[in-house]
């Protein structure tokens, strides 16, 4: 069975990069938004797959829990690297053959999708990495077996995933999904959703906030 990884910041410490578009009650209103979008999206794939979240937040934990999510819960926060590591060492412990990493916040998950990331063929070991906007940063990585990569996230880490791949002689797929391209991080991130996005539910925030105006 494949162990889905959702590591997830603290909605108190979420969308800082937003500091300049939204004001900490609303940043930490989007990161809630997102939180049980995401939930709702993937407690549809509990029959198929497992589910951990990884958070340093009591409360995440517990909403996580109440949808019937295993948790791994952090003592402090050390960033997403460092959660998904720990979320790694738990999926081996745990006896998994597969695990895949989805962010906490991303604008437009899609069923069809997904399913077509988890069914892909993935011989052992392999790796599939789903990009983000620009190729730069990875919103989904499937690893066979869980650890066969070393994680990171953050800038250019799909470049440094397809390396690993390469010197490590391990098969990679890159697939293309467009559901799994954008997260909401950074005003770039915001005027992309604005400009093609279809969640009717942050568009309405977001025009609520008048952020069609200010971007």
């Amino acid at each position: 069975m494949i162990n889905i990884v959702l590591p997830i910041k603290n909605p108190e410490h979420a969308k800082e990069r937003l500091a300049d578009l939204l004001s900490p009650e609303q940043r930490r209103a989007l990161a809630w938004a997102l939180i049980e979008q995401t939930f709702v999206f993937f407690k549809g794939f509990t029959s198929v797959a497992h589910v951990l979240v990884v958070t340093d937040s009591p409360r995440v934990a517990g909403r996580a829990e109440e949808e019937g999510f295993a948790v791994l819960k952090e003592e402090r926060p050390e960033g997403e690297t460092a959660a998904v590591k720990n979320a790694t060492a738990w999926s081996m412990k745990n006896g998994f053959a597969s695990q895949v990493v989805i962010p906490g916040d991303m604008a437009e998950l899609d069923a069809g999708e997904f399913r077509r990331l988890l069914s892909h063929d993935r011989p052992d070991p392999s790796v599939i990495l789903c990009p983000a906007t620009g190729d730069d940063g990875t919103n989904a990585i499937l690893t066979t077996p869980p650890d066969v990569l070393t994680h990171r996230f953050g800038n250019r880490s799909f470049p440094d995933y397809l390396e690993q791949a390469r010197a490590k002689d391990i098969p990679c797929t890159v697939l293309r999904l467009k559901s799994l391209v954008l997260d909401l991080d950074t005003p770039d991130d915001v005027r992309a959703f604005l400009r093609n996005g279809c969640n009717d539910t942050l568009r309405k925030m977001f025009e609520e906030w008048n952020l069609p105006l200010k971007l």
